[in-house]
């Protein structure tokens, strides 16, 4: 008989739920803590980057699978209940195969289907996205952070070669070398150089300063997103995770009480 298997079940998926809350609960707490954190100033390091993007994997990991649970306990649900309706509506017709632990678990998956059906799992699930959406900007920011890096390196690389190269013309002509006189003078090769070199400098000072920038943007945003992100996402998942604790708790209470009718009713009889 499948009564005592789909019962059994069913009061699995009800005990897991109520350890999902109780794991969720303590998660929401541990998270909380994050508003005591603190970020140091110092630019993002490779293993800031692979952390986020083992983050953004992992929990677009944890969206995929939140996700295929819910639709394969509906799915479950609704296939059993309407497999149920076929076998009753046989039995109806067919006096010989009558059996009352038919309509019994046709009763259970009926208010295990109409249970599962006001789990609120859109809003779970949509929590976990926004999670994913903030990691990801976190990436893509770190991205442009180590962008700007390379671009600041760049151009102190050149500013320093071109430095060089004029302190190597400066020892061959002198430091303040011009030819011709008033407006007749004209720039010697170490005049122009200097020029190239004061021009590199200013270059290098502003792009060293976008990468001191995006620094603190990689660092705000990481922090702010930390800080309300997972708090909001395990709070969602609790309170997902409670609502469906008290719908399978639901289901089964309405169970016994059906049982008890029945009980009753024999002993009626």
């Amino acid at each position: 008989c499948m009564f005592p298997l789909v019962n059994a079940f069913h009061f699995s998926l009800m005990s897991m739920w109520r350890g999902m809350y109780e794991c969720h609960q303590v998660q929401t707490h541990m998270v909380q803590q994050l508003e005591y954190l603190t970020m140091s100033t110092s630019p993002t390091s490779n293993d800031h980057r692979q952390a986020a993007l083992q983050l953004e994997i992992e929990v677009d990991r944890w969206y995929s699978a939140f996700c295929s649970l819910v639709k394969s306990q509906r799915d479950y649900v609704y296939s059993l209940t309407g497999w149920l309706r076929l076998s009753l509506f046989q039995c109806l017709h067919n006096p010989l195969m009558k059996d009352i632990q038919n309509s019994d678990i046709y009763s259970l998956c009926e208010e295990w289907q109409l249970a599962i059906d006001r789990i609120p799992d859109k809003v779970a699930s949509e929590g976990i996205k926004t999670l994913l959406s903030v990691i990801h900007a976190v990436v893509v920011q770190q991205a442009e952070e180590q962008k700007q890096k390379k671009r600041s390196d760049a151009a102190f690389k050149d500013f320093e070669k071109k430095t060089e190269e004029l302190r190597s013309l400066e020892s061959k002509y002198g430091p303040y070398s011009a030819e011709g006189y008033g407006e007749m003078t004209r720039k010697t090769p170490v005049a122009e150089k200097r020029a190239k070199v004061e021009a590199l400098r200013s270059r290098a000072d502003d792009e060293k300063t976008k990468h001191e920038k995006s620094v603190g943007v990689t660092r705000a945003m990481t922090l702010n997103n930390l800080q309300t992100g997972f708090p909001n996402v395990f709070q969602a998942m609790t309170g997902f995770a409670s609502v469906c604790m008290e719908a399978f708790e639901s289901v089964y209470n309405f169970k016994r009480s059906s049982d008890r009718a029945l009980d009753m009713k024999r002993l009626l009889t």
